[in-house]
Order: C-alpha cells, then sequence, then structure tokens
C-alpha cells in the first residue's frame, strides 16, 4: 500500500464522521424518498395470466415481436390509476418502482445453474415482464458478451462463476454500481458502441430471505455530502473498466467524469465501484467518500422481491447491489430475471438484423 493510499484509507474511514458532522452543520437530514409500488389484486393477477396464456411467448423474438399487444393487455387488465402511475414513471422524480403480484407459471422448474437458459419455462412472466416495459415504452435488449440471444437474463447462482463480480457470481459481495458504465451515457453521443441502459428491471422467482437487493437514488447520496465531492466527481480523472459480467476485458475509458448534472438534462452516472479506477489523489478521496455514503443507512433502500414482485429502476440514476451468500444447488435457490431498457433505439448498434435487440457494446 502506498502513503497516499494510507493517508486516504485512514481519512474515509472515518466518513460516517464527516458525514454527520456536515449535515449537522448544514441542517440536512436524510433525503430518502419511499419506493412507489403498485400491487396487483388477486383479480387482475388472474385475468392478466389467463391473457398471457393465449400467447405464443416462448423466446425474446416472439416476445418482443408481441409487444404492443402485450401493452394492450395490461392496459385492459389494470385500473386507470395503475396504468397512469406506470406511465408517468418515466418523468417521475423517483428513481425505481416496483411491481407487486405479476402473474407466474404453474409449474415453477428448479433454479437454473447452467448459464443462459431460455424462457421456454416461464413464458407467463416473461410476457408480464414485457407488458410492463411496453407500457413504459422502453425497448429491452442485451448485450454482445452478455448474451448471444435473449434479452431475458437468469440472475441466479452459476457452479464455475461463484467468486465473479457478476449477477452469475454468489460467493462475492455485488458493490454499489451502476450497470454497463463502460458505455455511452444518456447525455453523451453515441458512435460503434450502443448505448448504457437506462432502465434495468429485475422480478422474483424465487427469494432469499437474508439477500435482498439494496438500491439508492444518486441524488440523495450526493445530498449527504459537500457539494466538493460532486465537483470531484465531476472532473474527467476516472478511468471506467468493462465489467465482469462481459467475461473477457475490453473498452476501457480513460479520463472520463463519473458524474453529468446540468439543469436541463439532469443527473447521469456511471460508478461502479469494482470497475473505476483514479490516480489523482482528490479524486480518490472523493471516490472514497461517496462509496461510503452510498451505502449509508439515511439513504439506501433493502428489496426483497417475491414470486412475481418486479423492481425496475433508472439505471444511470441509481446505483444497486447485493451481499455474497453461499448457494446450496438444491434447486430452490435465489432466481430472478434481468432485463435491460433503453429509450431511444437509434442508440444501439445491432449486431444482426435477425436479432436486433442483441447490441454491441
Amino acid at each position: 500500500m502506498s502513503k497516499l493510499e494510507e493517508v486516504i484509507g485512514k481519512a474515509a474511514a472515518g466518513v460516517d464522521e464527516v458525514i454527520h458532522e456536515w449535515q449537522e452543520q448544514n441542517s440536512v437530514t436524510s433525503t430518502r424518498r419511499e419506493i412507489p409500488q403498485i400491487h396487483l389484486s388477486l383479480e387482475e393477477q388472474r385475468t392478466l395470466q389467463a391473457g398471457l396464456a393465449s400467447l405464443d411467448v416462448t423466446d425474446s423474438a416472439s416476445g418482443i415481436r408481441h409487444m404492443p399487444v402485450l401493452g394492450l393487455l395490461l392496459e385492459s387488465v389494470l385500473c386507470t390509476e395503475k396504468i397512469q402511475q406506470l406511465r408517468n414513471f418515466p418523468q417521475a422524480p423517483e428513481v425505481a418502482m416496483i411491481i407487486r403480484g405479476l402473474p407466474l407459471d404453474p409449474q415453477l422448474p428448479a433454479t437454473p445453474y447452467d448459464l443462459e437458459p431460455g424462457i421456454e419455462n416461464v413464458p407467463t412472466l416473461a410476457g408480464a415482464i414485457l407488458s410492463v416495459l411496453q407500457t413504459l415504452q422502453t425497448h429491452p435488449l442485451a448485450y454482445d458478451g452478455e448474451s448471444n440471444d435473449t434479452v431475458f437474463r437468469h440472475v441466479s447462482p452459476k457452479h464455475k462463476r461463484e467468486t465473479e463480480k457478476s449477477s452469475y457470481g454468489s460467493r462475492a459481495d455485488l458493490d454499489m454500481h451502476v450497470d454497463n458504465p463502460h458505455l455511452p451515457l444518456t447525455c453523451e453521443p453515441v458512435s460503434q458502441l450502443s448505448a448504457c441502459p437506462e432502465y434495468l428491471s429485475l422480478t422474483g422467482l424465487r427469494c432469499e430471505l437474508d439477500v435482498p437487493t439494496r438500491i439508492v437514488a444518486i441524488d440523495e447520496v450526493l445530498a449527504i455530502l459537500p457539494a466538493c465531492v460532486e465537483e470531484e466527481l465531476s472532473r474527467p480523472n476516472f478511468t471506467v473498466r468493462r465489467p465482469a459480467s462481459f467475461g473477457k476485458q475490453g473498452n476501457v475509458l480513460e479520463n472520463v467524469p463519473l458524474l453529468y448534472r446540468s439543469a436541463n438534462d439532469g443527473l447521469y452516472c456511471r460508478y461502479n465501484k469494482a470497475s473505476v479506477e483514479t490516480t489523482c489523489a482528490n479524486a480518490q478521496f472523493a471516490l472514497q467518500l461517496f462509496a461510503a455514503a452510498a451505502n449509508h443507512p439515511d439513504v439506501v433502500h433493502h428489496i426483497l422481491l417475491q414470486p412475481g414482485d418486479m423492481l425496475i429502476f433508472k439505471n444511470q440514476q441509481t446505483l444497486h447491489a447485493r451481499d455474497g451468500f453461499t448457494p446450496r444447488y438444491d434447486g430452490r435457490d435465489r432466481w430472478m430475471l434481468r432485463v435491460f431498457g433503453v429509450n431511444d433505439p437509434a442508440r444501439v448498434v445491432p449486431l444482426d438484423p435477425h436479432q436486433p435487440y442483441i447490441v454491441r457494446a
């Protein structure tokens, strides 16, 4: 450990005290907003399940092809107030929303431990997820290197990837992060690489009660820190590596800021604790303070997704994490479906015109 790292480490170790003192001096209290929730009634759940049974959603291609119909189905099932809440979410100040009680498939198979199973065993839930994304007017996609042919990623333990810091890992902690931060943010132009996803959804199939998903709104993290932290994170002093979920390194960003904020475009972030580095002392100290504040109990939400519960959040305005856990490999381990969404399909670079939802990253 270098002398600089030692000094920064000692200073950052007292970050709780730093934050507390700054809050007292500036009369700052917790700004954590509650996460809005939509609860499907039993009747709505059964009606949606019956409607989904008549649609042939067996893979990503068929599901995306049916999305207009899926959106109309959801609108016909949910009351006007719930549909309006979904439609308002993209422009709402809230960065996350939970939809509870989506219909499940009658015979849920064992938690999948192979790398990339299809959705043929969970077509009802897959169709329900796409119906929500259609109502939000976002476009599902997956990135080359993470997926070959499906927008649905099965977030479950994998035998040979237990220590990997990705959704396929289990024993390693997944620290606070934005997904795919090496890609152009919404406020940046795209060229050879596709845009960073605006949305990330996680839908529960099996829940581990002691392994919640933790999320935090980035603006609420910044609100409990001195302004100088945001100033440092907004300077082009950082290197961002491609995440481990892609399997191999590449596309390293150098000399970029982690934060962008403007009056017109809002706040955008590419922070990922596992893949961000800096050699600048001030930037490193700001990074340490930001990392500690992002786990402060005043701002963190702990979310358990029961089967059929869907969490969707704005990826570039939200950080998410989970603690490591020990898988049992008994067929009942933690299992979720992850789907990304982008607002503008013109900002992605498809690899194959026959699979426009698998894009370059």
